[in-house]
């Protein structure tokens, strides 16, 4: 018996017999593939995702011996309906159906929280807010609704399949544009099936409903109808920087440079305890569009991380060592800000003694003005598309995590971290190298839109370093 075979005989979550799309004839022919390792279907949400997942689940622990599988959901409460409507009633009305010439009946335990048969192969739904590993390496990891399950779930998990040389099977509807099921499903590899679908094909689905309710959130929360009916990653539209400009700047193939003769922009974020210090250089470059005047690339990203340090602080000391590196790697080094928070006394005493970067070297204070002018002045950059970044895990998470927040009777405004996973570190210093370059600019007279390119700005000297007509050169 196949796969496909023994899914006709289940039902679905109300005993209703189950019609087999041809999207899961192609899942079950996946799973049985062996170039493939990891199987994504990425669906609207109510159309067969969660019940497709049961039917390789029940196949895999029915029809390979030792099998051992795992499913996870979100919490309890889902892991919980998961297993009980769409695992284990089916498997019990399958039996009952066939009684004495079910092969597996007397082989069969069934449980609260899963199965198992006398062959040793087993079953189990999980939460993923557990703090559980897996007792042996699955054949099979199923991840339902992955848009609501951790990254740190994902990397914990995912690697327990290497024993048993098992697959991995996550199933989502779209969600907000991050996590780990969005950057799978955009970067599929030849190991991969991927299954998507904008319209739910559920012969089920009440078309009646479908329709009504397109209607209603399409006026009441747009995104959402996106999301959960269109199958469309998107925001709520509250984003400080919309996911489609982060993408648009991101340059897979930029890498840390070790020198360069560009004029650099610098800024430290500094933390000693409870958060990264970090440091970005950004170099101006020609302009990439023939609009634009001139065009920004980060050349260098630095981050140090209080909990890999032995004592559980900041090593200054290695600080102030990539700090005095600068002058040589940038030569023409224009401008570097340093945070004026708790931590400046480790960092701008050494640098405004030091020769190359004593007239360079300004503190930034944080006033609800100047940062402003500093998150505007990357909004600006990436509105513009002006700015080219690498692809930083950190910081294309901390980018797209970004909100706006109104105060001050909607006068003002503050960039916050919507996610609250992580606080606006290694951002914070590309947006303030962003900030430096455009203070620089500034000062810089008869410069205006109307120039062709910085190759007309004249001669003028800026902390001891010099902007030449023949900048570029």
């Amino acid at each position: 018996m196949n796969r496909l075979e023994l899914a006709v005989r289940l039902t679905g979550e109300y005993g209703q017999p189950l019609e087999i799309p041809p999207w899961w004839r192609d899942a079950f022919g996946a799973l049985d593939d062996p170039a493939i390792r990891e199987i994504l279907v990425w669906r609207p949400r109510q159309s067969g995702k969660s019940q497709c997942l049961a039917a390789l689940a029940i196949t895999e622990l029915l029809l390979r011996p030792g099998a051992y599988v795992i499913m996870a959901a979100a919490s309890e409460k889902q892991a919980a309906a998961i297993y009980g409507g769409k695992i284990k009633k089916p498997l019990e009305r399958m039996l009952q159906l066939r009684r004495a010439r079910s092969p597996w009946r007397k082989h069969i335990v069934i449980t609260k929280r899963g199965i198992e048969l006398s062959n040793g192969a087993a079953l189990e739904v999980i939460a993923t807010n557990e703090e559980t590993s897996p007792g042996r390496s699955p054949t099979l990891l199923l991840i339902d609704e992955a848009r609501d399950i951790p990254d740190e779930f994902y990397a914990a998990f995912v690697p327990s399949v290497i024993g048993a040389g098992g697959k991995v099977v996550i199933a989502s509807t779209a969600g907000p544009p991050r996590g780990f099921f969005y950057e799978l499903v955009q970067h599929p590899l030849e190991e991969t099936w991927l299954h998507h679908a904008t319209t739910n094909d559920n012969p089920h689905a009440d078309r009646r409903m479908l329709n009504f309710l397109q209607r209603r959130l399409s006026v009441v929360m747009p995104a959402a109808a996106r999301r959960e009916l269109g199958n469309e990653f998107t925001d709520d539209g509250n984003e400080f920087l919309p996911a489609p400009l982060i993408e648009a700047a991101v340059d897979e193939t930029l890498c840390e440079m070790s020198e360069s003769e560009a004029p650099a922009f610098v800024m430290y974020d500094l933390s000693r305890k409870n958060d990264l210090t970090s440091r970005t250089v950004v170099l101006l470059n020609p302009p990439q569009r023939p609009e634009a005047l001139d065009h920004l690339v980060v050349a260098s990203i630095r981050v140090w991380d209080p909990r890999k340090s032995p004592t559980d602080e900041i090593d200054f000391a290695d600080v102030r060592a990539d700090l005095e590196t600068l002058p040589r790697r940038f030569p023409n080094l224009c401008s570097v800000l340093i945070d004026e928070g708790a931590e400046a006394g480790a960092l701008l005493p050494f640098a405004r003694k030091s020769g190359p970067l004593a007239l360079v070297t300004k503190g930034f204070i944080g006033t609800p003005e100047n940062n402003m002018k500093l998150w505007g002045a990357l909004a600006a950059r990436l509105h513009a598309r002006t700015l080219t970044i690498p692809w930083h895990e950190r910081l294309i998470a901390e980018l797209r995590g970004l909100r706006q927040q109104q105060f001050a009777f909607g006068s003002k405004w503050r960039v916050v971290d919507s996610s609250r996973k992580f606080h606006r570190d290694v951002s914070l210093t590309l947006a303030g190298a962003c900030f430096a370059v455009e203070e620089v600019l500034a000062s810089i007279p008869n410069l205006d839109s109307s120039q062709e390119g910085l190759g007309h700005i004249p001669v003028k000297e800026i902390g001891g370093n010099f902007l030449e007509d023949e900048l570029f050169q």
